[in-house]
């Protein structure tokens, strides 16, 4: 909070002086950044939606290496990782904790518009991004699947014909942190081009397994080793048809996340340090390919994108305490098909589209449990089908008023077998513990209506109320196990301002949800089977304000905020007696808000109607301010500070007192040097200034809501601190 303050009065001082700074001649004025979140290219100042876009130039300015790390870069975005690696995004409250192989997110990823089904694959670094947009609300018109919380879309740099660029770093820190990059355009002839990029970093663990001396085979928890690469080809033979291939590759390699850092395996009081399983790897690996074509018709353009993905993960351990041996095995196929047809007559702006997705998955988990027996978790054949018809246009009523309307129908089929078994050495099944065996089909109609207005050339109202949906699904662990469709209904309003000649943007927004069928998702133990179990609540309501501003003070000043407020809590969310996965043994003293309907034995209902929302903190808020020195050697000196504060949360959705993390403040501070012809830099930075142990993500124990017996914390990554050299060629 002390660094907030600071950062803050800092604030206060540079505007005090700004009338004079506004006096000056130099010709200063923000940048003009162009998105494609409504399929189409456009000013994002011009956009009727909540949507924030960062460029490639400020993700590697303020040292974004991983989707994580954006979420102090855009309001409401939270965004952590678990202990597999996997990340858990949230918009304004709403996500999945559901990172196994049947969990849908509830913020649609995409990586060039082609959509990433499993949170395992949204983990590729950041490089060589031309910018990212993460749109605020239900998306279900244009972007549909799993797109109730919102969209993020990964925009990387294309080829560009006729010129030759190339790029390297190379970034060391503490930990042992080494990073290496590098990038090369190549034109070859008139029509085609190439552009390659590669990535590879790696640092120690942030948690100190102390069980783990040397020879036992051990290793710390929380570090990395991973190898990206990325080709881009674009060919364009005439002005009016372009194809671009891509194709990328990821390997996740050292220990990764494993165990969390909790109840017996926790050093006390240290977070830092832990009694972890030994012989931990993991040897993941990620492949996509796809590619994407444009024709111009004359009247309309027609796109076709296609993307495939192919991921394969492998993470063994053993158990701290006994040795044994455990291992998960997953493979995963995904194929994504779409096809738009838009235009633009000029009052009216159209898009018509068809899409089909289709994944195959299979998992393997065992668990040692004595000399030739495992307790195995098998999935040979998990399958999913989306198929979805849309449209969407835009009528300019007048010069300065446009009304939107946009449908989109779509299909969902899943269908699983498999079970949890008792297996012997050579893999074959002794017995069955529980079936798990689903098939099941959901389908919805969503649909959008909008307006904006123009106050002025530079300053624009909009309003809009749009549905949303999310497939229903099925959970590990016991027979019955399948869950409703997730669905919403927005209503948001908002406003987007250029004043000051352009140096000043104030955007700002208030909305509204409610939440059908909510999906929630947690660590249950359901007829003596440890389950992720997903269930539904029946209601919810979320509503909040939104503020986003940038100021251009001089020509060498630049000042950034956000501040964000929310409400979210449970309507109506009530767990019938035997149905419940948190409260079979529930204990009064550790329950924050729900009630329970107490019995003479388990099981019991519970209520959680009024409960705040988990990820969920009321107030968020970021300022950031950059300075340019010009020195007399020549070049420039650019400082900036980067400030995010949030206050307490929930961190599950039941609110036991553990599971609250508190307010806290992560502040980021760098120096950059670059050269007068700018062909290199050199950049020191400090990441988390304060050091704070800051837990992300909690699974608390289904029956008492204490991080033991195989849940765990996570936390944030501790202060980290490097010198970074780029050059350009």
């Amino acid at each position: 909070m002390r660094t907030m303050l600071l950062s803050s009065a800092a604030l206060a001082v540079v505007c005090f002086n700004a009338p004079a700074a506004f006096a000056q001649d130099a010709p200063v004025a923000l940048d003009e950044v162009v998105i494609t979140a409504q399929r189409r290219s456009e000013n994002l100042q011009k956009t009727p939606l909540t949507v924030s876009a960062v460029t490639g130039d400020k993700l590697e300015a303020q040292g974004v290496k991983t989707v994580v790390d954006l979420a102090s870069q855009v309001p409401a975005l939270q965004i952590t990782s678990s202990g597999s690696g996997a990340a858990q995004v949230f918009l304004r409250g709403i996500g999945s904790t559901n990172t196994t192989e049947v969990g849908d997110p509830a913020v649609a990823y995409h990586i060039d518009g082609i959509y990433q089904a499993r949170s395992t694959s949204v983990g590729a670094l950041f490089y060589d991004i031309d910018r990212v947009e993460v749109l605020r609300g239900p998306q279900g018109t244009l972007y549909g699947r799993n797109a109730t919380a919102g969209a993020i879309n990964v925009i990387t740099k294309k080829p560009v014909l006729g010129e030759y660029e190339g790029a390297g770093s190379i970034e060391v820190g503490n930990y042992n942190a080494v990073t290496t990059s590098g990038l090369i355009n190549v034109p070859i002839g008139d029509t085609l081009a190439v552009r390659a990029s590669f990535q590879q970093s790696r640092h120690d663990g942030y948690v100190n397994a102390i069980n783990q001396g040397p020879g036992t085979g051990g290793n710390d928890r929380y570090d990395q080793d991973d190898k990206s690469a990325r080709v881009r080809v674009l060919w364009k033979p005439s002005d009016n048809f372009s194809l671009i291939l891509n194709a990328d590759y990821l390997h996740q390699g050292g220990a990764g996340g494993g165990d969390g850092t909790y109840g017996t395996s926790r050093v006390t009081g240290d977070p830092w340090s832990c009694y972890c399983s030994t012989n931990l790897y993991r040897n993941n690996r990620f492949f996509s390919t796809g590619a994407e074509a444009n024709w111009d018709l004359g009247f309309a353009n027609l796109t076709y994108l296609v993307g495939y993905n192919f991921s394969k993960l492998d993470r063994t351990g053993e158990n701290a305490s006994t040795g044994a041996p455990n291992y998960f095995l997953g493979k995963d196929y995904t194929w994504s098909h779409e096809l738009r047809l838009g235009g633009d007559t000029g009052k009216l702006k159209w898009v018509v589209g068809l899409y089909r997705f289709t994944e195959d998955n299979n998992v393997d988990f065992r668990v040692f449990l004595a000399a030739n027996s495992y307790l195995s978790f098998i999935q040979p054949e998990i399958t999913a089908e989306s198929i979805a018809v849309f449209g969407q246009t835009t009528y300019e009523v007048t010069d300065r008023f446009r009304v939107t309307g946009g449908l989109r129908y779509t299909e969902d089929k899943k269908g699983r077998v498999g079970g949890t078994y008792l297996t012997n050495s050579a893999g074959a099944i002794v017995s069955t513990v529980v079936a798990n065996v689903a098939d099941a089909k959901w389908d919805a109609t969503n649909w959008k209506i909008g307006a904006d207005f123009d106050l002025t050339s530079t300053s624009m109202l909009y309003a809009n109320v749009a549905t949303g949906y999310k497939a229903g699904g099925y959970y590990d662990g016991i027979a019955d196990n399948v869950y409703a469709p997730e669905k919403i209904t927005s209503y948001e309003a908002g406003v987007k301002n250029r004043f000051l000649d352009n140096r000043l943007q104030v955007n700002a927004t208030a909305f509204l949800y409610d939440y059908r069928d909510f999906q929630v998702s947690a660590l249950g133990t359901i007829g003596g089977q440890d389950a992720t179990v997903t269930l539904n609540a029946d209601k919810a309501k979320i509503y909040g304000l939104e503020f986003e501003t940038n100021l251009a003070i001089t020509e060498h000043d630049r000042i950034d905020a956000t501040l964000g407020w929310l409400h979210a809590e449970y309507t109506d969310f009530v767990l019938p007696r035997g149905d419940s996965f948190s409260n079979n043994n529930a204990n009064a003293a550790v329950a924050a808000c729900y009630t329970a309907n107490y019995a003479a034995a388990a099981p019991r209902s519970t209520d959680f109607s009024g409960c705040r929302m988990a990820r969920t903190p009321e107030w968020t808020f970021n300022l950031g301010y950059q300075h340019i020195w010009e020195p007399s050697f020549g070049g420039t000196l650019t400082g900036r500070i980067q400030t995010h504060y949030e206050t307490s949360k929930n961190l599950e959705y039941h609110g036991f007192a553990q599971n609250k993390e508190g307010a806290f403040t992560k502040t980021d501070v760098s120096l950059t040097y670059a050269s007068p012809d700018d062909r290199w830099t050199l950049q020191g930075y400090v990441r988390n200034l304060e050091d704070d142990d800051v837990r992300t993500a909690s699974a608390p124990n289904s029956t008492t809501g204490l991080a033991t017996n195989g849940a765990g914390e996570f936390y944030a990554p501790p202060r980290t601190y490097g010198l970074r050299l780029g050059v350009t060629f």
